[in-house]
């Protein structure tokens, strides 16, 4: 019986840890992407900046990484104002970031594309 009880347990506990990912949930995950943008524009990680978004200014990934290589705005004290879920593949959000000592807010969509989350940037150029 004892062992019974210590096998129940032990199976719970590897269940749990493996529904853990299971658990994140979608509004998660898009913060977390844009957490991860933000860090980006912040450090300057280009590779990361890009991976994060797709860039309607630019026909492709090389492009826009070269492009984005000739930014010269330094941006800081970035942050999350809002987010709003538009439907089951698009949220919307709302940041606040300072380019060059000024306090801009900015909106951006989010979409799923296959299997990830992407910001939708270059829409207003």
């Amino acid at each position: 019986m004892r062992k019974l009880i210590v096998s129940g347990i032990l199976t719970l506990i590897v269940l749990s840890g493996c529904s853990s990912d299971a658990s994140i949930t979608t509004d998660d995950k898009v913060t977390g992407l844009v957490n991860d943008y933000l860090g980006a524009l912040e450090t300057k990680d280009i590779s990361a900046m890009v991976k994060y978004t797709d860039d309607l200014r630019f026909p492709d990934k090389v492009e826009q990484k070269k492009q984005y290589s000739n930014i010269e705005e330094e941006i800081t004290d970035t942050k999350i104002i809002e987010i709003k879920k538009v439907n089951e593949t698009e949220f919307e959000v709302t940041v606040e970031m300072v380019f060059d000592g000024n306090l801009n807010e900015l909106t951006f969509p989010i979409q799923k594309q296959e299997k990830d989350w992407r910001i939708i940037v270059g829409q207003d150029f």
